[in-house]
């Protein structure tokens, strides 16, 4: 595969999964504009055409490729039944039969095709990065932590801790033989609360059978939600700690690269929270 990703974008030409996300939106584009003339496309199955099920609450799905690219057939279904593909591809034959280059410069979305008479209904509008305001409210302190600081969950100690203690406490476990941080992931622990950070460590120093576990579950005013990254202590907690700030908007101080990892870097809002409305738009414009 090396000859095939060093041509940067040849890769995807191999396509994509039935629903567009804003992300893969420009290698679409750009693959459609790559192509010759002439081109088709057929919209295949219910997540290409309108989102599907993932376009009422994602936040990056895009509802409809024909929002990206221009559509000749539309083939709904979920997955589409192997008579209606066949169905399309002869409607898709007969259009072309039908059509010059000059003709197709001057379609406009009305001389579509569509395998069957179907609706479309339009959703309220609303904004990237907006909250839903009746879930807000005044964001407790830290010292609003629940009271069982230390429990015993399935034989894994869970330790629940601040953010201004959890460097000191993260030396102090690596130092006692802590090395291996199995995985690091963020959560919102109520709209308009604390935002949590947690921490699966793993002691294989004596006994890879029966290692010790601990979790540690650091937790920050949704207001000002900032915990000290522990990068320099476990260098495994890079791309965890960057998808937790991606998703959630936890500032991991310290982190070299704090940026976006999984959205564009000009999304605005954190889509992981619990009183993140998610957007119903995404337009041609947005995918250059």
């Amino acid at each position: 595969f090396a000859s095939l990703i060093g041509s940067r974008f040849d890769f995807d030409r191999y396509g994509l999964v039935p629903r567009s996300t804003m992300k893969m939106a420009p290698s679409l584009v750009r693959l459609y504009e790559q192509m010759p003339e002439p081109k088709y496309v057929i919209a295949m199955g219910a997540c290409t055409i309108t989102g599907g099920m993932f376009s009422t609450d994602s936040y990056s799905t895009v509802r409809g490729v024909d929002k990206l690219i221009p559509v000749d057939v539309y083939l709904p279904g979920c997955p589409p039944k192997p008579e209606a593909v066949i169905d399309a591809i002869t409607k898709l034959r007969k259009k072309i039969s039908r059509e010059i280059y000059e003709d197709r410069i001057r379609s406009q979305q009305g001389d579509r095709c569509f395998t069957t008479n179907h609706k479309f209904y339009l959703v309220r509008s609303t904004r990237t990065g907006n909250y839903n305001q009746g879930l807000l409210y005044q964001p407790p302190s830290t010292s609003e932590i629940p009271p069982e600081t230390f429990f015993n969950y399935k034989g894994i100690e869970t330790l629940q801790i601040k953010p201004e203690d959890w460097h000191s406490i993260a030396v102090i476990l690596y130092v006692y033989g802590y090395n291996y941080l199995r995985s690091q992931c963020a959560y919102d622990v109520a709209p308009g609360g604390l935002l949590a950070s947690v921490y699966h460590l793993t002691r294989i120093e004596y006994g890879v059978d029966q290692p010790e576990e601990v979790c540690i579950k650091v937790f920050a005013p949704r207001s000002n939600p900032r915990i000290p990254s522990v990068f320099w202590v476990w260098k495994s907690s890079d791309f965890q700690e960057r998808e937790s700030y991606d998703m959630l908007g936890i500032s991991y101080e310290n982190h070299p690269r704090l940026k976006r990892i999984l959205m564009p870097e000009s999304w605005i809002g954190w889509p992981l929270r619990k009183d993140y409305i998610a957007p119903n738009f995404y337009e041609i414009q947005d995918a250059h």
